[in-house]
Formats: structure tokens, sequence, C-alpha cells
């Protein structure tokens, strides 16, 4: 019989690092939608904070 492996020898090497060039934007973050009416200016405060 075999000794059980050590359930912390997974965490003890680090993945491979990721390269920027090799990550994919899928949001632009750096627009944000206009607004859709001159209305109220806490509803567009909001929607702008939010994302």
């Amino acid at each position: 019989m075999t000794a059980p492996e050590d359930p912390r020898a997974r965490f003890r090497t680090l993945p491979e690092p990721v390269d920027p060039e090799d990550t994919v934007e899928t949001v632009d973050a750096g627009t944000t939608r206009p607004d859709t009416t001159d209305g109220d200016e806490r509803d567009t405060l909001l929607r702008q904070a939010g994302g």
C-alpha cells in the first residue's frame, strides 16, 4: 500500500504566468453609454457610477 498524496502538494508550484498580450478584453471600459434622456441628474450619476 502506498502513502496517500499530500493534499497541499498542488500548491507548492505556481501555474505558468499569463502574458497581457494573451488576454482578451471583453468589455470596453473606456467609454460610458450615452444618456438616453436629459432627465434626472441622479439617474445619470447612478448609471455612470455603476459601470
